[in-house]
């Protein structure tokens, strides 16, 4: 290109507002000039802005001039997209140019999109105002959809122009309101006048919607009207919607009703008041009688000379012992809730601790009270001498409370499998030649119930149902609450029939309790004259069996210390159970004899347990029941000397009086021998395989370690892995191949008998009883074998083979 059309083109560019490429540079051509001029702006010697269409382009100066100018051309208010259209240039480069000059220019703004001018609002805001004055009234919202503003544009705009341009004020309650002062002088005169003729209270809600006032301006011009005295009345109730308008002549002649009944009644019901069109009567009263000791109840409010009138009648009554119904000294409006909340307010004076409230209206005085009770002292002596000769059992009463008190400390609560498990007995001694292997066969789990109607009923259960009917199954009965009511009907005839029947409730239990007590101290005081020396005939008999099980149990205790150290798991649980059974059995001894001999009352020892046990402890003196205690919480551990050294702290003679025997070597070893003999015998009799194989493994025990065993049958596997060592291997695998057989046979009968269950025999059960009859009979070939390793003089260890 030649240098002069090069200075041409930049002389163009240079001034030139709008120029259009084919049309600016006739010489040229399009292609030539569109080269030009990109080549001058990427030196940066011009700025331009290209059309939509590409075929022209402006400075950003011109752009804006171009923008003012369409701006006033349109009125002062323009839309973005609009200039976009009529501009040809790209939507973003006309925002930004927007944004630029409302940032320099404080006379333009940026609503919504569009470019308003000062102007503009001024405009707008003359047309509001002629509105304003023709309507009396405009809403924001009414202008933000004829004007298509925002709201907040718009309250500004308003709020600045009040008092010049437009001529109204706003609403002070709402802020988007704007009225004439014309407008609401007239409404405020309207309202005047309305208000002016209600004499009575009126809902301000029904006045709105009577005369259709303008709710926006309608509260405000009736609170001012209020505040100012304009109106002689009060507006009450709070909220707008549930406001009540009360004139002052009404007040007055309200006040005056309100002041002359309290005067005279010393009381105020509350529905009276609402009567009266009084809608909260409590802040009413509040409000009128401040400088008044009141007393709110439930229905009406009461002064402090009706109080006093009611405080002096039951001092009266408490002074004299005897009884007062304020019913009479009342009202009858008074409801039985408010004559209850009046007596409990009245009853916290001083000297009225010992009265008590009956039949929520009726006070007692405490020497009335002591003399009901007092009635039916001569009636306890009488029958508690009748009942005596035949209430034994009244020593063996269980007071929750105080077993809950004893066993507190221990463990835990004792196994009820465990504690009906039957006991098993041992040799020895005075006590018989009975064997450690009679207790130890297959525990049975049992539950004791009681045939109730038409269910079962526990133990528990029933003596829950003793309790709710007032006392438990084994004490004894004084009256009824009928028999109690007719004794009181016939001493205090002036009373009414309904204090009969809620004392008679009141004095059941506490009589029923002093009945107790009483047929107790009647019942030891006849049995304290009997011979005493019948009760302790038997403490040589009690002496001998409780030595020879505790000798027994010494002597287990050596079997259980053969796993010391081998197997932890085992030593506990043959500890356990030798606690579970001897121990317990030791100890029901001595309780038994104990109470023989303190509470006067024979006991069964094979009946007690650890509740029995607990409620016997709590009846007796504080030097046996300690150590007493200490021993029947040791039946709930596992330590063996622990118990053993209890039961000797227990037995001393200033405590239970029991003298334990020293067990000799010779006595221990024809000890050993009885219990081996009696075990021997016991197996050769034993048929059954499960019960022969518990017999052999305790005795080959013994044959093995020279020592006593005390097992239960769940044991049989641990105690025959612990025989492996002290058995040839022929003689152990024949014992594990036995109790194999056994489990195997009593999980095919327990199978099959909860299959039968009344079903027809099918093929599977028959295939059943034949592997049943398999297995037994050979348990029945192999149970000589198994009874000949146990009943050999000694077995021979396989170390001593080799």
């Amino acid at each position: 290109m030649a240098s002069s059309e090069w200075e041409e083109v930049k002389r163009l560019a240079a001034d030139f507002q709008r120029v259009q490429l084919t049309s600016s540079v006739q010489k040229l051509s399009e292609r030539n000039c569109i080269e030009i001029v990109n080549k001058l702006i990427e030196l940066k010697l011009i700025e331009v802005i290209y059309t939509l269409d590409g075929k022209e382009y402006l400075t950003p100066a011109q752009l804006s001039k171009e923008i003012l100018d369409e701006l006033i051309y349109h009125g002062g208010r323009i839309n973005l997209v609009d200039l976009q259209q009529i501009l040809g240039v790209d939507f973003s480069h006309i925002e930004a140019k927007a944004n630029e000059l409302v940032k320099h220019d404080r006379s333009l703004h940026m609503v919504l999109g569009q470019l308003v001018t000062r102007d503009y609002t001024d405009q707008l805001s003359e047309d509001i105002n002629d509105q304003l004055q023709e309507a009396g009234q405009v809403t924001v919202a009414e202008l933000t959809k004829s004007h298509d503003l925002p709201a907040s544009f718009l309250s500004e705009m308003i709020e600045a122009r009040l008092g010049t341009v437009i001529q109204g004020q706003m609403d002070i309650y709402d802020p988007g309101v704007i009225f004439t002062k014309a407008f609401i002088e007239r409404h405020t005169a309207q309202i005047r006048g309305a208000f002016s003729a209600v004499t009575r209270p009126t809902p301000v809600i029904t006045i709105l919607n009577q005369f259709k006032f303008p709710e926006k301006l309608f509260f405000g011009c009736l609170q001012d009207l209020v505040d100012k005295g304009r109106l002689n009345g009060s507006i009450v109730g709070g909220r707008q919607d549930k406001a009540v308008y009360v004139p002052d002549l009404y007040a007055k002649t309200q006040n005056a009703w309100v002041d002359s009944f309290h005067a005279q009644n010393g009381y105020l019901e509350y529905d009276a008041l609402a009567r009266l069109g009084i809608t909260d009567a409590k802040l009413y009263i509040k409000r009128r009688f401040k400088s008044e000791s009141l007393l709110f109840l439930s229905s009406c409010c009461v002064g402090s000379q009706l109080r006093d009138r009611v405080d002096a009648s039951i001092d009266e009554a408490l002074s004299t012992g005897t009884w007062i119904d304020i019913v009479p000294l009342l009202p009858s409006s008074f409801t039985m809730d408010d004559i209850h909340q009046l007596l409990q307010q009245c009853m916290t004076g001083r000297g009225k601790s010992g009265a008590r409230i009956l039949c929520k209206t009726i006070v007692c005085s405490e020497k009335f009270l002591s003399e009901c009770r007092g009635l039916f002292d001569e009636l306890m002596s009488e029958k508690a001498e009748k009942d005596a000769k035949s209430a034994p059992q009244l020593l063996l009463q269980v007071d929750k409370k105080a077993v809950a008190a004893v066993t507190r400390g221990t463990e835990g609560k004792k196994d009820k499998k465990e504690e009906r498990r039957n006991k098993a007995a041992t040799g020895g001694g005075s006590s018989g030649n009975k064997g450690g292997g009679q207790g130890i066969s297959r525990e049975i789990k049992t539950k004791k119930v009681k045939k109730g109607r038409g269910r079962d009923i526990d133990e528990k259960e029933e003596e829950d149902i003793s309790a709710s009917r007032g006392y438990q199954s084994d004490e004894l009965p004084f009256m009824s609450i009928e028999e109690i009511e007719e004794v009181l009907s016939k001493s205090f005839t002036d009373c009414p029939e309904e204090l009969h029947s809620e004392l008679a409730e009141d004095l059941y239990r506490p009589l029923h309790r002093a009945y107790q007590d009483v047929a107790k101290s009647v019942f030891l005081s006849a049995a304290g004259s009997s011979d005493s020396s019948k009760r302790r005939k038997n403490r040589g008999e009690v002496q001998d069996k409780i030595n020879g099980l505790v000798n027994n149990v010494r002597l287990f205790e050596k079997g259980v210390r053969q796993f010391l150290g081998r197997d932890e798991d085992l030593e506990n649980q043959l500890s356990k159970y030798l606690i579970r059974t001897l121990c317990t059995d030791i100890t029901n001894l001595l309780l038994s004899a104990v109470t023989s001999e303190n509470l006067m009352s024979e006991v069964n020892p094979t009946t007690l347990n650890a509740e029995t046990r607990a409620g016997i402890l709590v009846k007796l003196k504080d030097e046996l029941r300690q150590p007493l205690t200490k021993l029947h919480n040791s039946l709930n551990g596992k330590d063996l000397g622990e118990f053993l050294s209890t039961l000797e702290r227990a037995c001393e003679s200033n405590k239970c009086d029991i003298m334990l025997k020293k067990l000799d070597k010779k006595k221990e070893r024809q000890l050993v021998f009885n219990h081996r003999q009696a075990l021997r015998e016991q197996l050769q009799n034993e048929t059954d395989p499960a019960m022969a194989l518990h017999l052999a493994v305790v005795l080959a025990f013994q044959n093995s370690t020279q020592c006593m065993l005390h097992a239960p049958g769940k044991l049989v596997p641990q105690l025959i892995s612990f025989l492996n060592t002290h058995l040839t291997s022929t003689n152990y695998s024949l014992l594990l191949r036995y109790q194999g057989l056994v489990q195997k046979h009593l999980g095919l009968s327990r199978d099959r008998d909860q299959q039968e269950g009344g079903k027809s025999p099918t093929a599977d059960s028959n295939k059943e009883d034949e592997a049943v009859s398999e297995i037994a009979t050979q348990l029945e070939h192999l149970l000589s074998d198994v009874k000949e390793i146990a009943l050999t003089k000694k077995s021979t260890s396989t170390a001593a083979e080799t």
